[in-house]
């Protein structure tokens, strides 16, 4: 039994030895276990030892005395002072380990503790903010939210139910969610909330609730299914003002905002859907009129935009006023269309038109002001005229442009040479672009006589188009398109320019003086450069002002009195002639003799042209008359188109200083005017000695760069 005793202590020393080891290979494997459980390994690591230790010593001790070791061990380790050992052991390792439990334990314990609850407070805060604003989102949410149940019926309804559908939240819990969708909407709603059992999101599905006070609410519901709660989660934003905004937008869109009427997108629209719907119709042919109100920019820039939108708003009432089966459009500025129904018939379309433009003629009074407007319409119809709306619309447009061309209060009928005509013309301004840029223009010259000694006066500069492939083109060709062509400008520039330098030249060279006339274009005055061109040509060219004289006609004067006057008037002062071109042929041109710093008129070649053996009395009244009017206003005058003997002979007699024409040249390249002033063939004339193949010019062909 004793020796049972001593071996015990030998197994309670293995046993704490391989706790000791087992710590050591843990620490080992993973320092990082004893960041948290460092103390309580420490206190095991200091018992561990204390057990070896006091174990050790009995195991040594009773082992002797049983003969399992030497006997002498026992002597050793019966000694008092040795046995105390084991007790000492037991304080010392007690008073460890309440030392690591008085500072470390404790301490550390409490910061935990403490940091524990921090951290529990603050998790329990920031839960209960979230839940507050969870509450808040749901009771301040303007769109409506619901929670619905696997059966349908409402368990839970936002504050924002009342001003959504009207009802309370109260209202709508525990009632079916189905009483408060439309009819018309119930089986696509339903169907959705199916769907969303399965897992897919409902976004934005397109329903009506029923308002408490009967009318219909456009909702779109977004919304999920809980699977666990077995629960729908809605969110129905109310989309009336987006309907109310959206229907805003369109009618921006497709009506004019200020006549109320429909625009260019309604228009086509509604031809393509007339044509598709009727086509293979005979019946089904429509008319459309292109109507355009002459004078409506003037009354803007003169009375203003208040009187210009005034004068709009009228129109338009009194279009829409001519027919019942007409619809009425405004597309830009003063145009407008008309859309004809169930019209086939050209005639009963311009009996429609005439009643328009007899509408528009009375009188408008508008803000004090009585105007008058002037109206052109182009007729087109379809299929015939455009199987679709943009061909309509292009083929109404060229109806209209020619009848603006024709003249005021004129309906004019698509046909298809203005297609070919408009072709012509884009074709044409094209190449004049061309032309402008690769300098194919070149500077023709005809010569002025004095008729009381054949004296060479002056000249004027006429263009003329070297075409690549049609040779030498004279203006009446192009100076009409030229005239309307964005190059005009530049090219009257060059012309200015040209002549002022060839006029220069001649004069350098010794040649006699001579007056160097030029045409002006009427896109000159437009763009208010007229002034510092002719500086720049004069200064570039070192030409006297008084050997330059600028030829204008009616149609550059009119109606732009303003700034056409101011120019010439600056021109004239500095010594710069002003010649009255074409005279005779406007309705006008006596007015503007005492308005216009004129220095000099030209009778129109028409006049001239009727001078002969069998010339009615009154055409050479005509011409008597124009000579003496000019004379009593003490202007000079040239004729022009002389091509006879007996017109120079007649126009000598009548006192006409200066002429010109084909009797004396036709229009010569500078380098064969240059000849022809060294040459001095033009001196001397005298009635009835001009070379018969001089007297039978071709008219018109001196052509001048104006219309």
């Amino acid at each position: 039994m004793s020796l049972t005793a001593a071996l015990i202590y030998w197994v309670i020393i293995a046993l704490w030895l391989a706790v000791l080891f087992t710590v050591c290979v843990a620490y080992v494997r993973n320092p990082r276990t004893f960041g948290a459980v460092r103390l309580l390994l420490s206190v095991i690591l200091i018992d561990t030892l204390r057990n070896i230790i006091e174990n050790l010593y009995f195991g040594l001790y009773f082992g002797g005395q049983y003969g399992l070791f030497p006997a002498a061990i026992v002597g050793v380790l019966s000694n008092p002072g040795y046995l105390i050992l084991p007790k000492v052991m037991n304080v010392i390792a007690a008073c460890a380990v309440l030392g690591l439990l008085v500072l470390r334990w404790l301490p550390r314990a409490s910061k935990e503790r403490a940091e524990a609850d921090a951290d529990i407070r603050l998790k329990t805060e920031a839960l209960n903010q979230e839940t507050e604003e969870r509450r808040t989102l749901f009771e301040t949410s303007l769109d409506l939210i619901m929670v619905i149940d696997r059966t349908g019926t409402i368990r839970r309804a936002s504050p924002s139910s009342l001003t959504t559908i009207g009802y309370l939240p109260a209202e709508m819990i525990g009632r079916s969610s189905a009483e408060f969708i439309s009819p018309e909407y119930l089986e696509s709603t339903l169907r959705e909330m199916q769907l969303a059992r399965t897992g897919q999101h409902m976004r934005n599905c397109e329903t009506r609730f029923v308002h408490k006070n009967g009318r219909t609410v456009p909702l779109a519901l977004s919304g999920v299914w809980s699977e666990p709660e077995q629960k729908h989660f809605f969110f129905g934003r109310d989309m009336t003002e987006r309907q109310v905004a959206e229907e805003q937008l369109r009618h921006l869109a497709h009506f004019d905002q200020l006549t109320g009427l429909p625009n260019r997108v309604s228009l086509q629209q509604d031809i393509d859907r007339l044509l598709k719907a009727r086509a293979g119709d005979p019946a089904g042919a429509i008319a459309l009129a292109m109507l355009d109100l002459e004078g409506f920019k003037d009354v803007s820039d003169t009375l203003g935009q208040p009187v210009g939108d005034s004068l709009l708003q009228e129109a338009a009432r009194r279009l829409t006023s001519v027919s019942d089966d007409a619809r009425v459009y405004r597309l830009d500025g003063g145009e407008f269309v008309l859309l004809l129904k169930n019209c086939g018939d050209p005639l009963i379309a311009t009996g429609v038109v005439e009643s328009i433009l007899k509408g528009l003629s009375a009188h408008f009074d508008l803000d004090g002001h009585q105007l008058f407007v002037a109206a052109s319409v182009g007729l087109a119809m379809a299929p015939a005229d455009g199987a679709n709306a943009h061909d309509l619309l292009a083929n109404a447009d060229l109806a209209l442009h020619d009848a603006k061309a024709s003249g005021s209060r004129s309906c004019r009928l698509y046909v298809p040479t203005l297609r070919a005509k408009a072709k012509h013309r884009r074709e044409l301004d094209t190449e004049l672009r061309r032309a402008c840029a690769n300098q194919e223009f070149v500077l023709y010259f005809q010569p002025q006589v004095r008729t009381s000694d054949g004296a060479l006066t002056g000249a004027e500069a006429l263009l003329r188009w070297h075409h690549p492939e049609r040779g030498i083109l004279e203006p009446g060709a192009f100076i009409d398109a030229l005239c309307k062509s964005a190059v005009a400008i530049e090219t009257g520039r060059w012309i200015l320019t040209s002549a002022c330098k060839t006029a220069a030249s001649w004069c350098a060279k010794g040649l006699p003086p001579i007056r160097m006339g030029v045409n002006l274009f009427p896109a000159q005055f437009r763009n208010g450069s007229l002034l510092q061109d002719v500086e720049q040509a004069l200064s570039e060219s070192g030409l006297r002002p008084e050997a330059l004289e600028l030829e204008i006609t009616e149609n550059i004067a009119l109606g732009r009195e303003d700034g056409t006057l101011s120019p010439l008037r600056e021109l004239r002062t500095r010594g710069v002639g002003i010649a009255f071109d074409d005279f005779g042929t406007g309705y006008a041109s006596l007015s503007y003799l005492t308005r216009y710093p004129l220095t000099q008129i030209k009778i129109d070649r028409s006049f001239i042209q009727k001078i002969g053996g069998q010339s009615a009395a009154e055409d050479m009244a005509l011409v008597r008359s124009i000579i003496v009017m000019g004379r009593n206003l003490g202007l000079e005058v040239i004729a022009e188109g002389v091509e006879t003997t007996a017109q120079a002979d007649f126009l000598r007699a009548e006192g006409c200083p200066e002429l010109q024409g084909f009797l004396f040249s036709k229009p010569l390249p500078a380098s064969e005017f240059e000849h022809y002033l060294r040459s001095g063939n033009f001196k001397g004339y005298q009635p009835g000695l001009a070379k018969s193949g001089q007297q039978q010019g071709k008219s018109g062909h001196s052509a001048h760069i104006t219309p």
